[in-house]
């Protein structure tokens, strides 16, 4: 679903979660609720029809499961739906900027399974409507692609085992980039084999004879091993019902910025832009011991860090779909191991050892700390998943979308998968341990307007307003809040009418909640809100995040409603804390809780947020030596373990680890390492020290 919006609202949407019915424990007035904003429901002509939106789901789960004739289908029967859509007089002066994909990706889809009427359509479509303007050099790019792609099929078969570093000089072709794009859609497609070769691969069609040697370089998954369960029916999912829990309004993060957090640049080797440091030492990387830049994903765990190549870029990973290898505490790199299966979704908990893995085709594999397989098992057959699937009517095409996260306790004793909007705790043995069902959402409602976003320097000015500062509790805004419109009302005390309007965006952008959901006096700014529906499937709010606590006795989950549950051992609902966006990282320490979106790091302790911090969607998160580290391609912003900034380490060239030795952050590129030490004094924080301009809410 979350792919559906990236491509319908360009990206990002201003989205804001629904109002929780509950601010730690207390109950909304029923005024509370009123006036509902203006609703923009499916027969808006700002937005396409319910019809077009139905093509668009089948569009999306046809080309997720590399279905592309069904996907060429779907993008071009949107084309007609689109057309009326366009000629109703209505719409004219408030359609919506949407972005279209059944007139870019949907003409890839329809190049390579040779439709060119259907493109024909296409073009006619676009060259026809101002609104579409945007597209039309993109339609004519699909006609080029559907010759390329029968001259791509003509090379192959002409010249088994072609190199397609070769490929462009063949062809005549000067775009590298968009020969090895639909190289990749043929071998998505089953069209094509590529067989490893040096840095590049040999090329032939599906139904030519290939040499052993490379065929031994093609990954082919092992057979299925089986559930490891003894639990033959489902249980039924404890329904969690947010009107009974306590929730943490926390200052809620938007989808994206539209001036994105940017690291500044450096032509020095290693550079302290900030003087944070007392010293930076830098040393070269032995060739033998230089990082492989094919692992390319990292993560901290209890002795040392994890490092994955998960697209099977390294010599490791040679007939295989990746490979792992384990760096102690002194960053001294193991030898590598080749995976057993794919790593299509990776769960590693930073106080443990070991690791666990999904692949695509949804089998679980737990990893010991010596890199063996410690057991498998097959999620698909999972009774929960099997009466999920039904009870959403989802097709079995779809089950690598439906399952998605997992999770593991530090000691492996554990673990926890989802399936759209259920998650299910299961012990090593296969025995079923609680399970939990989020509640379904209403139409995914998107927000237009607003002041509830405001970037990490706005919260800091809006804490300044308030009287308060970090760590403070939703209790504590709220307390605040009211005393202030006690002492500033202008019943009480005229002329203050543009401090307590400061007042009420500082609320808001503390909380997410209007000031009438602070004081309970109902109301509230009337803005409009965009209304979609697409079914059960898509109405479920989905879990897109999930991990152990510190000590492994609890579990919590990010959902797309930007909300974070946190469940007990047992399976009962604690807290709810409210982000505002989709969590894509959640890491508990025995000390600190972090949440991350794609703009926005979280800090917490307890319901106490003791800090926050605006991200970049590119930043990887690390835990580790007592710091927080955001490492992005050419820096490393540094944190204390509670959230507090230490300084920025930069590289000239792209950074190929990054973790914390001996108190020092060493930061390592192809050829030389960097040890940033001693830190002079935390550097104070006008928001971001590096951003350029105010960010902005995209």
């Amino acid at each position: 679903m979350s792919g559906i919006f990236r491509w319908l609202f360009g990206g990002s949407s201003a989205r804001e979660p629904k109002a929780p019915d509950t601010v730690r424990g207390e109950p909304r007035s029923k005024a509370a609720a009123e006036p509902e904003p203006d609703i923009i429901r499916m027969a808006d002509p700002s937005l396409p029809g319910q019809l077009y939106f139905a093509q668009l789901e089948r569009f999306t789960s046809s080309v997720s499961a590399k279905d592309y004739v069904t996907a060429a289908a779907a993008a071009r029967a949107s084309l007609p739906l689109l057309r009326d859509w366009l000629k109703d007089p209505q719409g004219d002066g408030q359609r919506l900027d949407i972005r279209i994909p059944a007139l870019s990706q949907g003409g890839t889809m329809m190049a390579i399974v040779g439709d060119r009427d259907g493109l024909c359509e296409l073009r006619d479509l676009v060259q026809s409507f101002d609104h579409l303007q945007a597209y039309r050099d993109e339609a004519e790019e699909h006609f080029v692609d559907l010759d390329l792609f029968d001259r791509l099929r003509e090379a192959i078969r002409a010249n088994p085992g072609i190199l397609q570093s070769r490929i462009r000089t063949v062809l005549g072709v000067d775009d590298a980039r968009r020969s090895s794009r639909l190289i990749s859609y043929l071998e998505k497609s089953g069209e094509v084999r590529r067989a490893n070769s040096g840095k590049t691969y040999e090329l032939y069609l599906a139904d030519a004879e290939m040499p052993k040697a490379a065929a031994a370089t093609i990954y082919n998954e092992p057979a299925r091993p089986g559930s490891h369960r003894r639990d033959r029916g489902a249980g039924r999912p404890y329904e969690l019902d947010p009107k009974r829990v306590s929730i943490v309004p926390l200052p809620p993060s938007p989808n994206a910025w539209e001036q994105p957090v940017e690291m500044p640049a450096t032509e020095e080797a290693f550079a302290d832009p900030q003087g944070s440091w007392s010293e930076i030492v830098v040393e070269p990387i032995a060739k033998s011991d230089r990082p492989d830049p094919g692992f390319r994903r990292h993560y901290s765990t209890r002795g040392g860090a994890l490092s994955f190549d998960d697209l099977a870029k390294s010599e490791a990973s040679l007939g295989a779909p990746g490979a792992v290898m384990f760096s102690d505490a002194n960053g001294r790199p193991g030898t590598p191991v080749p995976l057993h299966r794919d790593a299509y979704h990776i769960s590693v908990h930073p106080e443990g050892e070991g690791f666990a893995l999904r692949s695509k085709s949804g089998v679980m594999t737990v990893y010991r700390g010596d890199l063996g397989i410690d057991f498998e098992t097959d999620l698909e057959a999972a009774p929960e998943v099997v009466t999920n699937r039904e009870r959403l009517g989802l097709p079995e095409s779809e089950a690598h979308r439906a399952l998605r996260c997992i999770a593991l306790t530090p000691d492996r004793d554990r673990y926890l998968f989802t399936h759209v909007d259920e998650a299910w705790c299961v012990n090593r043995e296969g025995e079923r341990l609680w399970g939990l069902r989020m509640p379904a959402k209403e139409p995914t409602r998107i927000r237009v307007g607003g002041s509830s976003f405001g970037t990490a320097a706005e919260i800091d000015q809006a804490l300044e307003v308030m009287g308060l500062q970090m760590p403070v509790t939703p209790d504590e805004i709220r307390k605040r809040y009211r005393q202030l419109v006690r002492e500033l009302h202008p019943d009480v005390n005229p002329g203050n009418e543009e401090r307590m309007k400061a007042v009420n965006v500082a609320s808001e952008r503390l909380t997410g909640l209007d000031p009438e959901q602070l004081d309970g006096s109902g109301g509230g700014e009337a803005g409009f809100e965009i209304v979609i529906s697409f079914g059960p499937a898509a109405e479920a709010d989905w879990i897109y995040a999930a991990a152990f606590s510190g000590t492994g006795e609890t579990a919590l989950l990010g959902t797309y409603a930007g909300r974070v549950v946190r469940v007990d051992c047992s399976g009962s609902l604690t807290t709810i804390y409210e982000v505002g966006s989709v969590p894509v990282r959640i890491v508990e320490t025995e000390s600190f809780l972090y949440v991350m979106t794609t703009t926005r790091l979280y800090v917490l302790d307890g319901d106490r947020l003791i800090a926050l911090h605006d991200c970049s969607p590119k930043c990887d998160l690390l835990v580790s030596g007592g710091m927080v580290l955001l490492v992005e391609g050419k820096g490393v912003r540094v944190f204390t373990e509670d959230g507090q900034p230490m300084g920025i380490a930069l590289t000239k060239a792209p950074i190929r680890r990054a973790y914390v030795h001996n108190g020092a952050v060493v930061v390592e590129t192809r050829t030389q390492r960097g040890n940033f030490r001693g830190v002079r004094a935390a550097p104070k924080r006008p928001g971001d020290p590096f951003q350029a301009s105010p960010m902005r809410p995209s």
